[in-house]
């Protein structure tokens, strides 16, 4: 382990923890990474795609600066909303020049690397037949790579998807802003079946919700285990640069979720103010902001259409789904994982 003598922070030559390929026997039902396969990483064994051997050094050595703002949570949490709504605080509310770019670009995913696009952007480009358009969309998701965002310029806004034993731990060394978004796990689970329908199209799995609980359950679901994730936030919710909210308290009421990120931030809002970033974030026009919406995805090819990405943006779904049994399984899995802790997921 060598020492960068600029920050006085570790540069880790090894991850200090194992990445562990799958047993036969510890294959989900439901197959949501595609033939890449995935991988355990760490004690815990958060599962990853299997690109993280490859990039997950790269990403847990990321130089992270004091000003820097991160948007963190398990994929469906509600982290698009609230990344949008940290970009416009922190931005003075510029609408118009959010409206040129697409929320990916401007504020990425520091897992970018992990998610196997880099390749598939590279295959865009070497097409004959793309128009310009998706070639700038592609060119500008290959500067997302790690080294690309160590080079960015100004203040960074960055997204993540990996729980926080995971991640760059120099983030929370030099004091950078975390804002972690939970959300409950019933809604997340029905939320992750309409997003992977929404990337992978016809070939995807159909909707068997009994599987994707089974896998959820087992700890063989995306970016599973759910409850660990959270609970390494929960525990950091006092931590002077932290931040954790509830996206049901969000979608209750906004207003009061802008004036805590806004104090967090170190920002001032009129009523004025406030009142208008409110109905900017209102469903019915997030669902149509094409800058928010992955718009970018379907140009590409490498999504079906946009009515699955952002859907009705309130609480409550999951009950459309599930049955008496797995909600009864459900609920009995909330228990035993949330013994002996105080984190109570809001239900509505």
């Amino acid at each position: 382990m060598a020492s960068c003598l600029m920050t006085g922070r570790k540069i880790f030559k090894k991850l200090p923890f194992e990445v562990v390929d799958p047993k036969e026997d510890e294959k989900p039902k439901v197959n949501v990474y595609g033939p890449n396969g995935f991988v355990f990483v760490g004690p815990k064994r958060y599962l990853q795609p299997a690109c993280y051997k490859e990039y997950g050094l790269d990403v847990y050595n990321f130089e992270a600066r004091p000003d820097d703002v991160y948007v963190v949570g398990y994929p469906r949490s509600g982290t698009t909303l609230h990344s949008e709504m940290v970009w416009q605080i922190a931005n003075d509310l510029d609408y118009e020049e959010a409206a040129k770019s697409y929320i990916s670009h401007r504020f990425p995913h520091l897992d970018f690397s992990l998610f196997s696009r880099l390749p598939q952007m590279k295959e865009i480009l070497e097409k004959k037949d793309v128009d310009e358009e998706a070639l700038d969309i592609a060119r500008k998701y290959l500067e997302l790579s790690v080294d690309g965002l160590s080079q960015r310029k100004g203040r960074r806004f960055l997204k993540c998807h990996l729980p926080i034993s995971l991640m760059p731990p120099h983030i929370f060394e030099v004091g950078a802003k975390v804002i972690y978004c939970a959300r409950n796990p019933k809604d997340v689970l029905v939320s992750i079946i309409h997003v992977i329908r929404f990337f992978q199209s016809d070939r995807g799995p159909k909707p068997n919700i009994k599987n994707w609980f089974d896998d959820f359950k087992n700890d063989l679901g995306m970016y599973c285990p759910f409850f660990e994730q959270v609970l390494e936030a929960w525990e950091r919710r006092n931590d002077k640069n932290f931040l954790f909210l509830f996206y049901e308290d969000t979608v209750r009421d906004k207003r009061q979720t802008i004036q805590k990120i806004a104090e967090f931030l170190g920002k001032k809002l009129s009523d004025d103010q406030i009142d208008g970033l409110k109905d900017y974030l209102s469903i019915e026009k997030f669902k149509n902001n094409k800058s928010v919406n992955c718009t970018q995805m379907v140009k590409l090819g490498l999504a079906k259409d946009t009515n699955l990405f952002i859907r009705r943006g309130r609480p409550g779904g999951w009950k459309e789904l599930f049955d008496e049994e797995i909600e009864r399984e459900f609920n009995e899995l909330m228990d035993e994982k949330l013994k002996g802790t105080n984190l109570k997921f809001p239900e509505e």
